[in-house]
């Protein structure tokens, strides 16, 4: 895997034409099947756990600091991880599947016979657009994390929304931000990789097939979780000071 990622890296770098047309449509493409689950997985499963949530703040009466603590949270913790859930759940098993689906009929290596380049010509737009697309995600679902538990808040403990997004803002910085942009790109490109990967090395027909599709969620779900444990610890590691409340 870490063979494959420097293989498209590298040409990605050294060669930066020809495959942003391609990148344009299968982002296009994806998007228009899978907004209608990605918003409905973020929203539905943020709403959950912000009713819940609030009920345990409101009962220790406490009820002002929900917003800002565990919006602070669900930035680096929950909302990343439901990202890259229905990114890998539903783009990335996409993409095992097609590109599996060729290496079963050996059309990968009937292009490595007419002198194309798999890796150039498949992974790279695929593992860009998963890339792009997981990037694109970060700031609609914290808006979608901020209505949610303003939902949850109003509904719950029947607080203000002045005073909800007052301590919420007053909480954030633009530096939490940029670490979630910055965290949704790294993930994109750790599932967008694992995927592909798994597609190239998938064998034994449609069973083998379904097999590698099943494996590289499993592996994205295990990678995301090891890159945020090590994300995270570097971030407070550089600066200490994040998460506080004012």
């Amino acid at each position: 895997m870490i063979q494959l990622l420097a293989r498209i890296l590298a040409s990605a770098v050294r060669h930066p034409v020809g495959y942003w047309g391609a990148v344009v449509d299968d982002m296009y493409a994806t998007i228009k099947q899978a907004w209608v689950p990605i918003a409905a997985a973020l929203f539905g499963f943020l709403v959950f756990m912000s009713i819940l949530t609030v009920q345990f703040f409101d009962m220790a009466g406490a009820a002002q600091l929900f917003g800002p603590l565990l919006f602070l949270q669900s930035m680096r913790t929950f909302t990343m991880w439901i990202n890259s859930m229905v990114v890998a759940g539903v783009i990335g098993t996409a993409l095992t599947a097609d590109v599996g689906a060729r290496k079963v009929r050996e059309e990968l290596d009937a292009m490595e016979v007419m002198g194309i380049d798999p890796v150039r010509d498949l992974a790279v737009p695929r593992v860009l657009s998963i890339t792009l697309i997981t990037t694109l995600l970060a700031v609609p679902s914290l808006l979608v994390t901020m209505v949610s538990m303003q939902f949850g808040a109003a509904y719950v403990a029947r607080m203000p929304a002045s005073h909800f997004y007052s301590n919420l803002f007053a909480n954030v910085s633009g530096t939490e931000i940029v670490s979630v942009v910055l965290n949704s790109l790294l993930v994109g490109l750790l599932i967008g990789t694992i995927c592909c990967y798994k597609g190239f090395t998938a064998s034994g027909g449609a069973i083998g097939l379904g097999r590698s599709v099943n494996q590289a969620v499993v592996l994205s779900f295990v990678a995301v979780w090891v890159l945020q444990l090590a994300y995270n610890a570097l971030l407070f590691g550089f600066f200490p000071g994040l998460g506080a409340f004012r």
